[in-house]
């Protein structure tokens, strides 16, 4: 009988050691095993640092030089000027004031052409330095002032200190842009432009529909080169461009015109609502196929109309007819169009062959690229005149606007950027950030730590790099890869599964107490 006992307690010892063995395991290596490989990898973030961006408070910096012909009037332009950007939280400028000398006046007297004496006086000026510009006095001019393609405005005298400060405002300095680049809501300047990036493709795309029954004769890597490429080119500190040309052939598009009787060598011409202009965007999307590239295309195209439904006039959604000798359309953040249609003469003839005016074809798509990059128009301001462009090259005080313009909008961006993704990383702590993002992250605050209290103007590069960090960070794949993966999900995933397990490990911990304090483990049955 005392063997029987001691060999039922050596089964039941063997049995609760057993057990034992397989709560420690599934306790103390598979619990915090599954904790580790469950684990979601999160670099460390500089979180505050981050929430003390405060992106409305930055403002750019320039330099503008008063030249006038004695002190008391360079005073007057000064105090003027100064007075009028005094509270201005969107640029502070660094003025200079210089009484001219002998032989600079004599420069300005002498020559009576403007541009021929911005050119003298460039020799005694640097105006090749970005981000300065120069207001420099000259007596007799037709207005109050003159402003040509330089960096440079001339005055009359001192009682041309308000339009001087009126073209410094809207013209020169633009700060209503400035502030809609800054701004949380975009203004109007700010919806047309394409939004900051490092490089762009420039697409211009010939659409011919009936090539069958028309010869095109155009040359479009060269309109493109010598035009477009120009264009860029004084736009190279800004971005990168790639241009490319194709053509497009039986992309015919139904503009549901209206024909209108007329007086005219065709005698009638179809009349195109501006609002259904939109569909023909839609078509060339399709054939263009420009979507396809990473970076941002900005799509120009020349719409070839057939002899039948020639010519086409575009009329504005209040039915008024477009003024202009040329019909053309633009499309904010994506393109322009222009429409050519064929003079009657050529559809006349047997053989019919239609070459487009290259000037004032690419000159309407340079107007376009004009302000698809950020250059506004320059509304009249009275007793200011501002010479035309004569070459399709940007005016060089309007490439430093630019320059100002997008490094307000890339700094604002950079730091709105990483607020946001910093909020959603805080609020969903199951998204992985790796090694990539943090170093992007931190490369991308670090470069705004280095500009602050300098301007958004001061470095226009370091502006760049902190935005294409914090792009490159916040599209980064990886973070997609359990952002719609919530805890309530995987809980529902683990828990069928560890349920089962867990139970009787769970159960047999009360007969593990009882049998290590020494009591009984099972109830003795009673008669």
């Amino acid at each position: 009988m005392g063997s029987e006992n001691n060999i039922s307690n050596a089964d039941e010892s063997n049995r609760m050691w057993a057990s034992a063995s397989f709560v420690g395991v599934l306790i103390i290596i598979g619990m915090p095993l599954w904790w580790k490989t469950t684990e979601v990898y999160r670099v460390s973030l500089p979180y505050e640092k981050i929430s003390s961006f405060k992106p409305l408070s930055h403002f750019v910096t320039t330099e503008l030089k008063v030249l006038a012909n004695d002190d008391a009037t360079a005073s007057k332009i000064v105090s003027e000027i100064q007075k009028a950007f005094a509270e201005s939280d969107i640029i502070k400028i660094k003025i200079e004031k210089t009484v001219m000398s002998e032989r600079q006046q004599h420069i300005l007297r002498s020559v009576v052409d403007m541009e021929k004496a911005v050119e003298e006086l460039a020799s005694t000026l640097d105006l090749d330095q970005e981000n300065i510009f120069h207001v420099v006095q000259k007596k007799s001019l037709s207005h109050n002032i003159w402003v040509g393609n330089e960096r440079i405005m001339f005055f009359d005298d001192e009682k041309a200190s308000e339009t001087i400060v009126k073209a410094l405002d809207g013209w020169i300095y633009q700060t209503s842009v400035l502030r809609g680049a800054r701004s949380d809501t975009p203004d109007q300047a700010r919806s047309t432009r394409f939004p900051p990036e490092s490089a762009y493709h420039i697409t211009l795309s010939i659409v011919h529909p009936r090539p069958d029954t028309m010869q095109v004769v155009w040359n479009a890597a060269e309109a493109v080169e010598d035009y477009i490429g120009s264009f860029v080119d004084e736009l190279s500190s800004l971005h990168n461009f790639t241009l490319k040309s194709q053509w497009l052939h039986l992309l015919d598009f139904e503009f549901q015109a209206r024909e209108i009787k007329e007086a005219s060598e065709w005698g009638r011409h179809f009349a195109v609502r501006q609002d259904r202009l939109s569909l023909l965007l839609t078509r060339l999307e399709e054939r263009a196929a420009t979507h396809v590239s990473e970076l941002s295309t900005i799509n120009l195209a020349l719409y070839i109309v057939p002899c039948d439904k020639a010519p086409i006039i575009i009329y504005d959604n209040e039915g008024r007819k477009n003024p202009l000798s040329i019909q053309a359309f633009m499309s904010p953040k994506w393109g322009g169009v222009v429409i050519a249609s064929p003079p009657a003469e050529q559809c006349s003839q047997q053989v019919r062959e239609f070459e487009p005016s290259v000037g004032q074809v690419m000159g309407a798509f340079v107007s376009h690229l004009r302000e698809l990059l950020g250059i506004t128009k320059k509304d009249a301001i009275e007793g200011a005149h501002l010479e035309p462009l004569r070459s399709v090259s940007p005016r060089r005080w309007e490439v430093d606007a630019l320059l100002r313009i997008r490094t307000l909008e890339q700094v604002t961006s950079a730091e709105r950027t990483l607020q946001s993704l910093a909020q959603l990383l805080e609020e969903i702590s199951n998204i992985v950030i790796n090694d990539e993002v943090g170093a992007s992250i931190a490369a991308a605050v670090s470069e705004l730590e280095a500009g602050a209290g300098e301007g958004a103007g001061a470095d226009a590069a370091r502006a760049g790099r902190a935005h294409a960090h914090a792009q490159r960070a916040f599209t980064h794949p990886s973070l997609l890869a359990l952002l719609y993966f919530p805890d309530d999900q995987k809980y529902a995933i683990y828990i069928p599964l560890f349920l089962p397990i867990m139970f009787p490990v769970v159960l047999s911990l009360r007969i593990l107490l009882l049998w290590f304090m020494g009591k009984p483990v099972h109830k003795e049955k009673t008669d």
